[in-house]
């Protein structure tokens, strides 16, 4: 992309690519569009109805403006600021992502031995999102093959730290706080609500052309945020591939005007050693919305094999919560305990346990892995009391799930909220586990 180009010929390229515009049909847009089209409507109100009227005109041109991106047509030209309503609509990729892949490219500023020159390391990470909260990251080697990964989960603060070559596996607290809303929440409230975090204020959003990445061709959208008032705004530019709409790529950098791509040093040589390095710049790309996940990728269990050590205090997770009372539950019968912190017959229970293995079936074996799995790991509560212990806000956790058949996909059986949660969860017969509202519930909340 070049931002040099002067305003007229950026016009005659763009319009050259574009080739001739159809004859506009307005008075089939005029018909598709009425109600965008009211809100310009000049009305005489009675004053006593002004706020009203305000909310519902404001709420029409958040719509006008829905289309407007929808349809792919920023009406600026670049270095334009954008308001914004351009935002309005739900951005893939930003807003409440299921599962999403991307890599993260660093770029540090190393300095040789003798100080005399300088050159761009590069350093590769891939990452994984999966909701609600859980991420997964790897770290890659000099040959690009993973050497170590990370799995967080964001709702009990907790990561597993795998050392791949060494069969190490060490359970302790999150590093960070990673948001439990997605990876790039953080780009709709820049864009949105110009406040990051609610205390990093934006100064100006604008559009800066397009730009290709990753082969896609992308709209540049840029955020000039101030992290430090004392350096003044920084830059952070969030490019949307021009087809899908989709966020496809966020650069980061310390130095508004570097650009990995044109910097002196990316031409030098790389050294062996170096007596310093400074991080300047990073690029989260190659995003990948909505790609087939599997959850056993992000337990918090040591692979077999690893040796294992245990940093921080030992939890239950809403997918391990799950899990037992479905394995409590079919261990009785297929129906479900009338109490989640009983959830089965403790006599029956060692019964099974002297069987041998063989003789055991499959439901006796499941709930017996399970049982010995959360001892090793120094559970010793019934798993379902940690969980609400640790995961859910108080006196949030409901049970309802006293003889329900396991399979039911619309028999709740317990709802509460998640620590720093925005919304019910509720977990289904069926072992789902749910974002629900209110009126979901089988039973009315208290006021």
């Amino acid at each position: 992309m070049n931002t040099a180009l002067n305003e007229n010929a950026w016009e005659d390229r763009l319009r050259a690519g574009l080739g001739e515009a159809p004859a506009p049909d307005f008075e089939a847009w005029r018909i598709r569009r009425a109600e965008a089209l009211d809100a310009l409507k000049p009305a005489i109100v009675p004053q006593t109805h002004r706020y009203r009227r305000i909310l519902v005109t404001s709420s029409k041109w958040v719509a006008a403006a829905a289309i407007i991106l929808a349809s792919g047509l920023f009406l600026l030209r670049p270095g334009n600021s954008i308001g914004r309503t351009a935002f309005a609509a739900a951005i893939p990729g930003v807003d409440d992502p299921l599962t999403m892949t991307w890599t993260t490219t660093y770029y540090a500023r190393a300095t040789s031995v003798d100080g005399k020159r300088t050159w761009l390391q590069e350093e590769r990470r891939l990452h994984a999102y999966r909701h609600p909260g859980r991420y997964r990251e790897t770290f890659l080697d000099k040959e690009g093959q993973p050497r170590m990964i990370e799995i967080t989960d964001a709702r009990t603060g907790r990561m597993l730290v795998l050392d791949l070559k060494g069969k190490k596996a060490v359970l302790k607290a999150a590093i960070g706080q990673p948001d439990v809303r997605g990876p790039f929440a953080w780009v709709g409230e820049a864009l949105r609500d110009r406040m990051v975090a609610k205390v990093l204020p934006v100064k100006s959003v604008s559009l800066q052309g397009t730009r290709e990445i990753d082969g896609l061709q992308a709209n540049v959208v840029r955020a000039m945020i101030v992290e430090n008032e004392d350096q003044g705004p920084a830059r952070r530019d969030f490019l949307f591939d021009r087809k899908s709409k989709r966020l496809a790529a966020i650069y980061v950098t310390n130095e508004n005007d570097f650009d990995p791509e044109t910097a002196p040093e990316r031409k030098q040589t790389v050294e062996e050693k170096s007596s310093m390095w400074m991080p300047v710049a990073r690029w989260e790309h190659e995003i990948v919305v909505d790609p087939k996940l599997d959850a056993a990728d992000f337990r918090l269990d040591p692979p077999a094999g690893y040796a294992y050590e245990a940093q921080a205090k030992p939890t239950i997770t809403e997918d391990e919560m799950a899990g037992f009372l479905g394995a409590a539950a079919r261990f009785n019968g297929d129906v479900f305990p009338d109490s989640p912190f009983a959830a089965f017959d403790q006599v029956k229970f060692n019964a099974a346990s002297l069987k041998q293995p063989a003789a055991q079936t499959a439901a006796e074996k499941e709930l017996i892995q399970l049982h010995d799995k959360y001892l090793t790991r120094e559970v010793y509560q019934p798993p379902a009391r940690r969980f609400v212990d640790d995961q859910t806000e108080p006196d949030t956790f409901h049970y309802v799930g006293a003889g329900a058949k396991v399979g039911q996909a619309d028999r709740i059986v317990a709802w509460y909220t998640l620590k720093n949660g925005l919304k019910l969860r509720a977990l289904y017969a069926d072992l789902s586990v749910k974002d629900v509202s209110p009126a979901d519930l089988p039973l009315s909340l208290p006021e």
